[in-house]
């Protein structure tokens, strides 16, 4: 991918990651950072962020940011793929009139993912990489837990993590799954970028 192609791709995708967390933040208020799509986003838009600063100065990449950008490609599609298929509906209309939503669980996956698989060596990803996808969810699993522990509320974010309503066990059984999920995905982009291939950076 050319530098200006480049250039273009990382402002659409602040801008378009920018609306969606702003929105977000203005429905959800103090619960905003209670989402991992939210938190998930922020990450990975202070990645782009740091790239498009990275292009200004024309920066080679580093081996420890291609494994936490690594990271964030696979929390970031996680999330799409648990949100389309688990908690949105895609087939209905107003799926598609919630313009922050589709913006931070699909429009930013799709971006992020085009850019990744375009300008990065994914051979040179390694387990780290994978490492860094499965700390983000956990760091995320433990605020979460430790703010109900602490605070007593009960209300949770997602079904698959609130203890009330599946209980401890269930939540387990649910974050083994994501686990498995993170880890199987990283597997196959590492399997599959060493077999063909990406261009250097």
């Amino acid at each position: 991918m050319n530098r200006p192609l480049r250039f273009i791709i990382v402002i659409l995708y602040i801008l378009v990651s920018a609306y969606g967390c702003i929105s977000s933040w203005q429905h959800y208020g103090e619960r905003f950072f209670l989402y991992f799509t939210n938190l998930g986003n922020l990450y990975c838009l202070a990645l782009m962020v740091n790239e498009f600063v990275r292009l200004i100065r024309r920066k080679p990449i580093s081996l420890p940011l291609l494994q936490w950008e690594f990271g964030g490609l696979i929390s970031i599609l996680v999330i799409s793929v648990v949100y389309n298929l688990l908690l949105g509906d895609p087939t209905s209309a107003a799926y598609w009139a919630n313009k922050p939503s589709v913006c931070l669980h699909l429009i930013t996956p799709i971006l992020y993912a085009i850019y990744f698989f375009t300008t990065r060596p994914v051979r040179k990803v390694t387990v780290g990489g994978i490492q860094t996808s499965i700390l983000l969810p956990y760091l995320y699993i433990a605020f979460i837990y430790t703010r109900h522990l602490i605070t007593g509320d009960q209300w949770f974010p997602y079904f698959f993590l609130d203890i009330n309503r599946i209980g401890w066990g269930g939540a387990f059984c649910w974050i083994v799954a994501l686990t498995v999920i993170f880890v199987l995905t990283g597997l196959i982009f590492i399997y599959l970028g060493k077999r063909r291939g990406v261009r250097k950076v």
